[in-house]
């Protein structure tokens, strides 16, 4: 079964995330950046379902470390984010190596078909 760790500090939004992949993923969880990573690191997920605005660490920094870990640069990372700014998705993406973005509220069968959909490439 593939892994997924989301990271999010809102405590019912990371719950429904989990809730939806649990019958499909094994599912780790953290609700902030640094214990995200430090989850990431013991986990070894093959996918991260990454908040933006988290406290302790955000989502950017987030993803720039775990690009820049050797071991971890190849796992996928889809952002999650309240945060709907085509300059949010731009540097998600393009400047901190994200592989996908989702805009919060999501639809559920949305959030499902792209996780689906990375995991499947993996």
């Amino acid at each position: 079964m593939k892994k997924v760790v989301v990271v999010d500090d809102d405590d019912d939004m990371r719950e429904l995330m989990c809730m939806l992949l649990r019958e499909r993923y094994e599912v780790s969880s953290a609700n902030d950046g640094a214990r995200g990573l430090e989850v990431v690191r013991a986990v070894r997920p093959d996918l991260i379902v990454l908040d933006l605005l988290m406290p302790v660490m955000h989502g950017f920094e987030v993803c720039r470390r775990l690009r820049a870990d050797p071991e971890l640069k190849g796992t996928k990372i889809l952002i999650s984010s309240s945060k709907s700014y085509r300059h949010d998705m731009r540097t998600a993406v393009e400047e901190t190596g994200a592989d996908s973005y989702i805009v919060k509220p999501f639809e559920i069968a949305e959030f499902n078909r792209r996780v689906d959909e990375m995991a499947q490439g993996l």
